[in-house]
């Protein structure tokens, strides 16, 4: 079978927290909300992934029955990997609790084909100098490089790094970073001629409540706004933008479009703390429509 979506990354178990009061463990990471994401588009979604032995049956349960497959969800001899993550005015900070086996190069030879990959580390976990062959193999690759721009501390904070690999890069159709990990990237100097020497086609940069930017090798520079609602839990809403762009743009090849609708889903993500809120179609066209007609080149 040939999958609409393959999503390449560890499931993790967040504390999100506010001001320091904690709640969790929830569910999370790239793999969790871009695969939920592609569901609530009706596309067909395989997860490559490792979890530990705490991460339990009924979590995998219910990965399976939103209808995604779990049959390349390797259980380690370890526990999952585990944040805590807390928000504090317009910032936030990381410490690791636990870090769960990464995934081999036996993992990425096993995922399933699909239109779409998207590559979502969140600690090293996947190897980069796996990626090149593997990137290579499929058809539309995105990667959001946020695992591999981190690194722990000693008291087990994390901590963003610079880092560039750019056999990897050159294999990468699509690039989606936040704006303070494009920095670590290639500096401050973020001209469009820097982002095309990256190597891939389409670089998405999020900005949280300012929206996002995303530049295009064929159609320029766009500024894409956030759909204004109440923020809940941002967490997960640039993973939500990036499953969501990879099925839409896979469907119509409109950018614009494709990019309007990520940032419709993402408005709902944030509405309720952890991947519980995709909206429905009718609610997702309403605010893509919204947010389409409020894009602007730049």
């Amino acid at each position: 079978m040939k999958y609409d979506l393959a999503v390449v990354g560890q499931i993790v178990l967040d504390h999100i927290g506010h001001n320091g009061t904690f709640r969790g463990p929830i569910l999370g990471g790239p793999a969790v909300y871009a695969s939920l994401t592609a569901r609530a588009l009706d596309a067909s979604v395989t997860v490559t992934s490792t979890v530990g032995q705490d991460f339990g049956h009924r979590r995998l349960a219910r990965l399976h029955d939103h209808g995604i497959s779990i049959r390349h969800i390797r259980v380690a001899n370890s526990q999952t990997t585990s944040f805590k993550i807390n928000y504090h005015g317009s910032g936030r900070s990381m410490k690791v609790v636990s870090i769960c086996d990464a995934i081999h190069a036996e993992d990425l030879l096993r995922c399933p084909e699909a239109n779409a990959i998207h590559i979502g580390p969140v600690l090293h976990e996947v190897p980069s100098f796996h990626l090149a062959r593997f990137a290579r193999r499929n058809a539309i690759v995105c990667l959001d490089p946020q695992g591999y721009l981190r690194y722990v501390a000693a008291d087990g904070s994390v901590q963003v790094r610079n880092w560039r690999d750019n056999r990897v890069l050159k294999e990468i159709d699509v690039l989606k970073v936040s704006d303070d990990e494009l920095k670590a990237l290639i500096g401050n100097d973020r001209s469009t001629r820097k982002l095309a020497k990256l190597g891939p086609d389409i670089v998405f940069i999020t900005k949280g409540a300012k929206g996002s930017m995303v530049w295009s090798r064929d159609e320029g520079t766009f500024r894409v706004p956030a759909y204004k609602t109440r923020v809940v839990d941002p967490t997960g809403a640039g993973d939500a933008m990036a499953g969501a762009f990879l099925i839409s743009w896979n469907r119509t090849n409109d950018l614009i479009w494709s990019v309007a609708v990520g940032s419709a889903i993402a408005s709902f993500v944030v509405e309720k703390l952890g991947p519980t809120n995709f909206g429905t179609r009718r609610q997702i066209e309403h605010r893509t429509q919204t947010i389409f007609e409020q894009t602007i080149r730049m």
